[in-house]
């Protein structure tokens, strides 16, 4: 179903690159064109002018690399890209049901997976050449792996834990910081002796730091600088933290200082500075746009003029999941154990879009988790009402609930 969703939405859109109201999706096709004409990952970036093509650090590599491979193999089809990611779709809908049995049993699988299926936000951004639904396959597949690597305590399982954590990293920084803390958790849940948990966990560092490492040696030979992720925070701490900036974002440009002289890693750090200087100067003002970025992040609906059409759609999905999601995240915190991974997750991606930009595109980098809360949520309700044989398909945390 999920599969046939996301192709049937494909047919309904040209076989050309869609800009609402955000250009990323161009700049992805234009590295990527790049990197199979031989000029390296370079495209346009925040730094320079307009139109310009330079080595950049800017934009998480896995992505255009992504559309790359695919325009190598297929040529340069936005139809195929589509279709492809219909797959992903898909498999990400696959993946949500394996997590959530193995946290709360099969009715919640189900539960999860049935609307992750049919969940408009996951069919329109499989449509779109962003990095969305890359990232929540491999999120949401690096969850999988992580939960099987501790309950198997097994190397080669913490060996594919970090190493698609690490293909989640190149696709958006934020899993990087993340998965670096998540691997030591799963090894002290997966062994007893203080020495297995240590390999365990250097294993899955090792994997981790592997895949990533060809980035790092490219943007050390590219910048002169090993840098693991990108150079964007500096820009949007810059930019979001700006005095002239609102606090509902809606600002489209600030002044930026003269940084032509200085390398792409530079800018970064001279924005960053000045960045958190605004931020230190008016911490009031920065309190408050932390609040008014956590309410974008779950806003009810679209608040630009495009999609504005769709905000019965989304009043009628994530309006009323929300409250689910809300007390599937409490109950996590209460249940702990081997919901506390994916509570912190949800809280860390709350917390990194409060820190410097958010919006409803962002929040489909944790939406998969909290489709598994929501489930979770529903079935403890159901629970109460439902013959005694029908719980003891639920696991034993979701029915004490």
């Amino acid at each position: 179903m999920a599969l046939l969703l996301r192709l049937a939405y494909d047919a309904t859109q040209p076989n050309r690159i869609v800009v609402t109201y955000e250009a990323d999706p161009l700049t992805y096709d234009q590295i990527a064109r790049n990197l199979l004409a031989g000029r390296g990952f370079t495209g346009a970036s925040f730094y320079y002018p307009p139109n310009t093509e330079n080595p950049t650090a800017f934009w998480d590599p896995l992505y255009p690399a992504f559309l790359a491979a695919l325009y190598w193999l297929f040529g340069r089809s936005v139809l195929i890209v589509r279709v492809v990611q219909a797959v992903l779709g898909a498999g990400a809908v696959a993946l949500t049901f394996l997590l959530a049995r193995r946290l709360a049993g099969t009715p919640a699988a189900l539960v999860a997976a049935a609307i992750s299926a049919i969940y408009p936000f996951f069919i329109y951004y499989a449509a779109q050449l962003l990095t969305e639904t890359l990232f929540m396959a491999l999120m949401v597949g690096s969850f999988v792996a992580g939960y099987r690597a501790q309950d198997t305590a097994r190397r080669r399982w913490f060996a594919v834990f970090g190493a698609v954590t690490g293909l989640a990293a190149l696709c958006r920084a934020e899993a990087y910081v993340f998965g670096l803390a998540l691997i030591p958790w799963l090894a002290v849940r997966a062994a007893r002796p203080w020495r297995r948990r240590a390999a365990l966990a250097a294993v899955g560092w090792a994997a981790l730091l592997v895949v990533m490492l060809p980035w790092g040696i490219r943007n050390q030979v590219t910048h002169g600088q090993f840098i693991m992720t990108t150079t964007k925070l500096g820009y949007n701490l810059y930019k979001y933290y700006h005095p002239t900036m609102t606090a509902d974002q809606t600002v489209p440009v600030v002044p930026y200082p003269d940084l032509d002289d200085l390398t792409d890693p530079q800018r970064e750090a001279v924005m960053r500075r000045e960045g958190v200087g605004f931020m230190l100067a008016t911490p009031r003002r920065t309190l408050w746009f932390m609040a008014n970025k956590v309410a974008l992040l779950f806003k009810l609906t679209p608040s630009n003029d495009v999609n504005r059409k769709y905000a019965l759609v989304s009043v009628a999905s994530y309006g009323v999941l929300l409250p689910f999601m809300a007390a599937g995240l409490v109950m996590a915190l209460r249940w702990r154990g081997d919901w506390l991974p994916v509570a912190a997750y949800v809280l860390f991606g709350v917390a990194t879009k409060a820190a410097v930009f958010a919006g409803i595109r962002l929040r489909m980098q944790i939406e998969p988790f909290l489709i598994v809360l929501a489930s979770a949520t529903v079935v403890a309700l159901v629970a109460r009402l439902a013959p005694a044989g029908w719980l003891q398909l639920v696991r034993p945390a979701t029915v004490q609930a």
